[in-house]
């Protein structure tokens, strides 16, 4: 747990972010992005909805909810109706038997102020079966999600193996869940299924992401070999687009693999690691890269941006590790030299939002592991902000990965030097901080208002929907005078409402 004692002053703390944003067009430099941005809300109002462990009924339905983690995942529509849907990633509660890992959805009624929790339902859990088409699968392992404003929410998911022996049918593969009832799961994608590289689907998924049409973007081992620019692979890992709704004679494209070069850096890719869609097909991927010399040793890092549907001359690298190109060069093709090992953010007109890391010693701080705060638009990487390791208690020292919602605006988390964070909000001209460590937030279970102490933001794309509401989740204390004892620490879930 974080440092929470004393206030800072609210002016102060504008004045540091204001100094290295406000002065900045943070998202002004897009195509069409006078149109595509969206207005700053005047404020946000923030309210505790659910706490971990609460147990209790919501509706007619057990709440199975544990431990709440920091991967939270929103799926909510824009209009039409109050009930929206915000995926959790976390634990069993131990009343209701072993504390296994697992995800769940949390019905939210936005009509009523505060907003309420309908319901709390498991939707798949470790070690407990599912039913993709009627037929039971017993979780094993479930690695990362995507949702859209449809209510929908893909996964991979690896069965669990009940022998020695592997089954088709028992292996791993990437699953759809539908909100609504119940909620129901398929299976989309799994082992052994055609590829579009005509080859087949192996065993080794990726992250996935979900756009609101539909679209499907995922990384996935195939059987395809990687070619001659890399030498010692017997199979490749391809970045392939798809949709939820293709059918067999067409199951999308790939949009590159493993051995592909890439472009302006005389390096091939080895493996693909996080990406992000937007709509218009814009999307963002982390790659493993390695140079074409028999003298480099060390793979590197980097960040590409593209459509899924163009061709591979219209990707470009947004940044590349020193191991890939010399800063100088870099600097040359305006690509951000550091390392990336954070979700890359993309939006609409292919603008990314990304956080680097640089190598590059500072005689000044000692450290060899400064992060920056970056912005890609247009051709053009903008550096925001830097961390400033060592520095005054009001310095930033790490970043959050941001998240890019689809009217332009931007959101992300700081962590200070005196151990807060701050939830912070840009236009493009202006930035603000919405919420922050020390704040009291209204709410439930136990009713009346908590200290925050730390705020869990980034890790997941879909934090906030298009009506700018937020989801995630916070630590709190019960008694501000007690912030050494973990037993004063509780867990909740925080929805963020717009002024």
């Amino acid at each position: 747990m974080r440092s929470a004692t004393g206030k800072p002053n609210r002016r102060d703390v504008l004045k540091t972010i204001g100094g290295a944003l406000g002065g900045i067009s943070l998202l002004g430099h897009g195509t069409a992005r006078g149109q595509a941005i969206g207005s700053m809300p005047n404020g946000y109002k923030f309210y505790r909805v659910l706490t971990a462990n609460e147990g209790g009924t919501f509706g007619m339905f057990e709440n199975h909810l544990g431990n709440m983690t920091g991967s939270v995942m929103m799926a909510s529509p824009g209009s039409g109706t109050g009930i929206g849907y915000v995926y959790v990633h976390g634990t069993r509660n131990p009343r209701y038997g072993k504390a296994w890992p697992g995800v769940f959805e949390v019905a939210i009624g936005f009509d009523s102020t505060p907003p309420v929790v309908g319901r709390v339902l498991p939707m798949a859990i470790e070690g407990l079966p599912i039913y993709p088409g009627g037929v039971a699968v017993t979780v094993g392992h479930i690695g990362t999600g995507a949702s859209n404003s449809l209510g929908e929410y893909v996964t991979t998911i690896s069965p669990a193996e009940p022998s020695e022996t592997i089954a088709v049918a028992n292996s791993p593969g990437v699953y759809l869940y539908r909100s609504g009832g119940v909620g129901t799961w398929s299976r989309i994608i799994g082992f052994g299924d055609p590829a579009p590289d005509d080859s087949f689907y192996g065993g080794d998924f990726g992250d996935v992401a979900l756009d609101d049409d539909e679209n499907l973007l995922l990384a996935a081992a195939t059987t395809q070999s990687p070619g001659d620019a890399l030498s010692g692979f017997a199979g490749s890992q391809a970045l392939i687009a798809t949709s939820l709704s293709a059918s067999e004679s067409a199951r999308g494209r790939v949009v590159l693999r493993t051995g592909d070069m890439l472009p302006f850096v005389p390096a091939a890719i080895e493996s693909v690691g996080l990406i992000d869609l937007a709509a218009n097909h814009a999307f963002a991927a982390q790659l493993s890269a390695k140079r074409l010399d028999r003298t480099v040793t060390r793979s590197g890092t980097a960040l590409m941006v593209g459509n899924t549907q163009g061709g591979q001359a219209e990707q470009r690298i947004v940044a590349a590790s020193t191991e890939l190109i010399s800063p100088e060069r870099a600097s040359h093709l305006h690509i951000t030299s550091g390392q990336t090992f954070f979700g890359p953010r993309v939006d609409p007109q292919q603008d990314v939002a990304f956080v680097t890391h640089d190598g590059t010693f500072e005689p000044s701080t000692g450290s060899n592991d400064v992060e920056m705060l970056g912005y890609y638009s247009r051709g053009v990487p903008h550096q925001l902000q830097r961390t400033r390791m060592g520095a005054s208690s009001g310095a930033v020292i790490t970043f959050g990965a941001p998240c890019i919602n689809s009217t332009g605006l931007m959101y992300g988390t700081k962590l200070l030097g005196d151990g807060t964070t701050q939830l912070y909000i840009s236009d493009g001209e202006n930035s603000d901080v919405v919420v922050q460590s020390r704040d009291r937030l209204p709410g439930r279970a136990p009713e009346g208002d908590l200290m925050l102490t730390e705020i869990l933001f980034g890790q997941h794309p879909t934090q906030v929907d298009s009506l700018g509401r937020l989801a995630f989740t916070a630590e709190f204390l019960l008694n501000p005078s007690r912030p050494e004892d973990p037993k004063n620490v509780i867990t909740c879930l925080v929805i963020g409402i717009p002024e």
